[in-house]
């Protein structure tokens, strides 16, 4: 059986990446308002319905660069949707190796695993000395 897993990854600059964020934003701000007064003023009467694609793209520029410079962190919703394909879950349920793991983190997995009932009682005692020995 296959499982599908949605995360949700949120881009947010701090900092200077906000600052330069905001910085960026007023530029496409200014450089859209001003690219749109141009093609209203001379592109629009000279050139017809190109002028209009002028326009259109000063409009856009202007209107996210002020989503950019105003929104929080300097961004405005940026985020991410991703879903993966997940195989089955492992057999051993994750079971994340102790071999890393120091005495005292081994112990206490240990006898996690014996809180659980996934382990008897003579095997918690058989491995506790041998995590022991290994001190």
């Amino acid at each position: 059986m296959r499982k599908q897993k949605k995360y949700t990854v949120r881009y947010e600059p701090t900092g200077a990446a906000r600052g330069m964020m905001r910085a960026i934003g007023v530029f496409h701000a200014v450089f859209g308002t001003v690219f749109a007064l141009v093609a209203i003023t001379t592109i629009i009467p000279s050139a017809g319905l190109i002028g209009l694609l002028f326009l259109a793209a000063g409009v856009f520029f202007a209107v996210n660069g002020t989503l950019i410079a105003l929104g929080k962190n300097g961004l405005i919703g940026r985020s991410y949707r991703i879903e993966t394909d997940m195989e089955q879950e492992p057999e051993d349920g994750g079971y994340v190796p102790s071999s890393g793991l120091d005495a005292k983190k081994r112990l206490e997995q240990l006898e996690s695993l014996k809180e659980a009932g996934l382990i008897s009682e003579q095997e918690y005692r058989e491995k506790r000395q041998e995590i022991l020995r290994e001190l």
